[in-house]
C-alpha cells in the first residue's frame, strides 16, 4: 500500500520529509480520539505513550488549527528548491530581476553553485535532468534558462487522487473493523474480461451506466421504506455510504 502511495505522490511534490511530517501528525489525532478523559480533554501523556513521541511534540501538534503541511523548503524536492533559489537569489538574478541563463558550470555563479546552494547533497546533473524531463528548463546552446511559464502558479495538490480518496478511506474503515464484523459481507468484487481495448471501453462504459441506475434506484426505493423519512439538510447520527469503483486494471496477467 506504501508503495502505490509512494508512486501517486512523488509526482505530486510529497517527498518522504513531507509525508512523515503529514503521518505523525495524523497518527497523533487517530491517538488523541481513544485517549480522551472523563473531562474531554485529550490525555498527551497516553498519546505520547501510544506513538512514542514527545509529550511536547504531541501538544504542539494538536494545538495546530489545521492538518496542512506548513510551507517549509526543507520538506520541497531538491530540484523545487533549486528552481526557488534561482527565482529569489540576488546572485542568480539580471538587474532587472529575471532568472539568468546559467552556464552548468566553470562559471562563478553557475548551475552547478545553485544546486550546491539549495540542493543538498543531490548531483547537479540529476537535478538537471529533472528539470529539463519537466520542461521547466531548457537548453539555449550551452547556457540553461529557466521557464517560468513551465513553473506551476500555485500548488499542484493531489490533482485526480481526490476522486479516489473516498473510496480508499470506505475500504480502510470496512478492513479496520473489529474481528466480530465479517469484511466480505461489506466487500464486494466482479473481475470482467476484455478481448480488446474496444471491448473494454464498451464494458466500462455500460458498468459506469448501470452503476448510475443502481446508486439511483437504491436512493430513491431505499428512502421510502425508511419508518421515519430523514429530513432535508439536517444532521444525522448516522448514515450508510455506498461506493462503488471501476478499476482499469490493464492487460491481464497470464
Amino acid at each position: 500500500m506504501l508503495g502505490e502511495l509512494a508512486l501517486a505522490l512523488l509526482p505530486r511534490g510529497i517527498t518522504p520529509k513531507s509525508f512523515s511530517i503529514l503521518a505523525r501528525g495524523a497518527f497523533v489525532r487517530a491517538a488523541a480520539a481513544n485517549s480522551r478523559l472523563k473531562n474531554g480533554k485529550v490525555n498527551h501523556s497516553k498519546v505520547a505513550a501510544i506513538t512514542g513521541l514527545p509529550r511536547k511534540e504531541v501538544r504542539r501538534m494538536l494545538n495546530r488549527t489545521g492538518a496542512c503541511l506548513e510551507p517549509d523548503m526543507s520538506t520541497r524536492m531538491p530540484s523545487e528548491r533549486v528552481v526557488q533559489g534561482w527565482l529569489t537569489d540576488q546572485r542568480f538574478l539580471t538587474q532587472k530581476g529575471d532568472p539568468k541563463s546559467l552556464l552548468f558550470e566553470g562559471a562563478r555563479f553557475s548551475f552547478r553553485q545553485l544546486v550546491k546552494e539549495y540542493g543538498g547533497d543531490i548531483s547537479p546533473r540529476a537535478v538537471l535532468e529533472d528539470l529539463v524531463d519537466s520542461r521547466r528548463v531548457h537548453h539555449v546552446g550551452e547556457r540553461l534558462k529557466l521557464q517560468i511559464s513551465k513553473l506551476p502558479t500555485q500548488t499542484t495538490g493531489l490533482g485526480a487522487l481526490t476522486r479516489v480518496i473516498p473510496s480508499l478511506v470506505d475500504g480502510l474503515r470496512i478492513a479496520s473493523r473489529r474481528p466480530t464484523s465479517s469484511i466480505d459481507s461489506s466487500l464486494y468484487r466482479l473481475k470482467l474480461h476484455a478481448p480488446s481495448t474496444v471491448e473494454l471501453a464498451l464494458l466500462r462504459e455500460r458498468c459506469s451506466t448501470s452503476i448510475q441506475s443502481m446508486l439511483c434506484g437504491l436512493s430513491e426505493s431505499l428512502e421510502h421504506q425508511l419508518t421515519v423519512p430523514p429530513r432535508k439538510h439536517s444532521s444525522s447520527r448516522h448514515m450508510l455510504t455506498v461506493t462503488v469503483l471501476l478499476v482499469d486494471a490493464g492487460p491481464a496477467a497470464g
